[in-house]
């Protein structure tokens, strides 16, 4: 073999290492905290939450957050920014004051037939599930447009009851976007497992 192709072959080897090294630890384009939720292993559909570990369905796309209050956002549904599931940690109240505050986003008091409500374990995790349509307020959005009551809208939410707290998963959107996010709603609340890491 000619040396000229093995010193070729070694430079780029080197450099194939030094870059390994040199970026290793260090944030990329997205960002650093973001990508700590992602699981290292040969299965990239699975995420950090916390102390949980989750599922994601293969139509939801990870983006930045766009509160600080949110723990994590994901865009539902193919190429759609309208539908969101926003994911939140001990944000404060009860796990009722916040399903109540969810309810209200509607006009609805949590009582309301038209609020569904019910409440498993899974995992071995306890969870509180609600879904409501109608139109929708957001009262928590800090710009004056996402205050907009908006018609024919849709809420499915969960709030996870852990011993590290309370994790609070919130999708919204048009209810004809997420009445098809429905499944993979559930095969993501049904994914959720504890895993402490401290």
């Amino acid at each position: 073999m000619n040396n000229k192709y093995i010193v070729v072959a070694l430079t780029f080897i080197a450099g194939i290492v030094l870059v390994q090294l040199v970026s290793k630890g260090q944030p990329n384009s997205f960002t650093s905290e973001n990508d700590s939720h992602l699981i290292n292993n040969a299965k990239s559909d699975f995420i950090r939450i916390g102390n949980l570990i989750a599922k994601l369905p293969d139509n939801w796309t990870a983006v930045k957050p766009s509160s600080s209050m949110r723990l994590m956002e994901f865009h539902v549904g193919e190429n759609n920014a309208d539908a969101s599931m926003a994911v939140f940690k001990n944000i404060g109240g009860t796990i009722d004051d916040n399903l109540e505050r969810w309810a209200g986003q509607f006009g609805y008091k949590l009582l309301d037939e038209d609020v569904k409500l019910t409440n498993e374990v899974i995992n071995g995790i306890d969870f509180h599930i609600i879904s409501i349509l109608g139109t929708y307020t957001n009262t928590m959005a800090f710009s004056p447009n996402a205050t907009n009551p908006k018609d024919n809208y849709r809420l499915l939410g969960a709030i996870a009851n852990t011993s590290d707290g309370l994790y609070y998963f919130k999708m919204t959107g048009p209810n004809a976007i997420i009445n098809n996010e429905v499944e993979e709603f559930s095969y993501f609340i049904q994914s959720l497992k504890y895993d402490n890491i401290g």
